[in-house]
């Protein structure tokens, strides 16, 4: 127990030490870079929060507020689309059965986070460096720490399609929403979904 403690720890570190160096790179870097990855990634992580909610610190799926009224918590995580719960499940279940931990976590949504892809992005090599090195971590932290899981790197890379593919409907139920004056206009939530549209 002490020695699989002590490389837990250690590769807790290494996580830890990978993201500050690589915050630090993209704190140099212009703040607009930092708005595009953001824009492009926050359906994705609030997807993956949820789920990372749901495993770990027991969220609900509806809770109750002080005045009485039902809050549908797992509507939230579906951005709005009851259809998506049960492959939300489904993902739920995956990442479950792959033994998914913080650190876990941690690497999945900086990998959400720090898509190359992104249009418009002027410091391209930094969110490169930072996804190869935030890759590098997470297969590092799973060989370390999960040994007796089989393929469980490879298997967390194969779900970060399939959040996406979740947020991006759940977006488009955003923006119809949206154009049909049944959503407000003036949010976060709404700029973040028309900046990503652009």
């Amino acid at each position: 127990m002490g020695k699989k403690w002590t490389e837990h720890e250690g590769a807790v570190r290494l996580l830890g030490g990978e993201f500050a160096k690589m915050g630090e790179n993209l704190g140099h870097g212009q703040v607009d870079d930092q708005m595009k990855l953001l824009q492009n990634s926050w359906s994705d992580m609030l997807v993956l929060d949820h789920i990372h909610q749901r495993l770990h610190n027991g969220l609900p799926d509806e809770t109750t507020l002080h005045n009485g009224q039902k809050f549908d918590l797992l509507g939230l995580g579906l951005l709005g689309v009851p259809s998506l719960a049960e492959h939300f499940n489904e993902l739920q279940n995956k990442l479950q059965e792959l033994k998914f931990d913080v650190g876990d976590y941690i690497c999945m949504k900086f990998l959400l986070l720090l898509n190359p892809d992104v249009r418009g992005i002027t410091n391209r090599k930094t969110v490169v460096e930072g996804y190869e090195n935030v890759q590098a971590a997470l297969l590092d932290y799973t060989l370390t720490c999960y040994p007796s899981v089989p393929d469980k790197f490879s298997k967390l890379l194969s779900i970060i399609p399939e959040i996406h593919g979740m947020a991006a409907r759940g977006e488009e139920h955003l923006y119809i929403k949206h154009c049909a004056g049944s959503a407000p206009s003036q949010t976060l939530l709404m700029e973040m979904l028309h900046a990503k549209r652009k």
